[in-house]
Parts: structure tokens; sequence; C-alpha cells
């Protein structure tokens, strides 16, 4: 399956925000009481997100939601 451009470039701000947090995939999961895999199977554009777990992640990696989301605009 293919994703839009705009999808790669949403998964892509948020593997930056979570790797600038200092947190592994697994890490991040577990934060958010997900599966083991969960964020992994997402940055592999296996998984699509919603708007409220986008938004429950940038939250869980200190990120601003809006932010991340005007980089994917952008680009």
């Amino acid at each position: 399956m293919k994703y839009p451009t705009r999808q790669r470039a949403i998964v892509a701000a948020l593997r930056k925000a979570r790797e600038a947090a200092g947190l592994s995939q697994r890490q991040l999961s577990e934060k958010l009481r997900e599966p083991p895999n969960w964020i992994q199977r997402i940055e592999a554009l296996e998984r699509r997100l919603d708007v409220a777990e986008f938004i429950a992640i940038a939250k869980a990696v200190d990120a601003d939601a809006l932010e991340l989301f005007r980089e994917t605009l952008q680009g």
C-alpha cells in the first residue's frame, strides 16, 4: 500500500520528535500504554494514525502538536 507524501511527512515529523526526546519506539509505546509494536507500525507506514493519536504522540514526546503539523504542511 502506498501512502501519499503528506502521510510520510507526518510520520517523519513524529519520528524526528521521538528521536529528539531520546525515546525508542518501545518506550514511546509504553508511555502511551499501547502495544509494543504500535509506534513501529506507524513509523513503517503500516498503520495510519488519526488526529487524536497524533496529538497524544506529540504530547508524549513533549512536542507542540500544532508546530509539528505546520512542519508537514510546509514540506
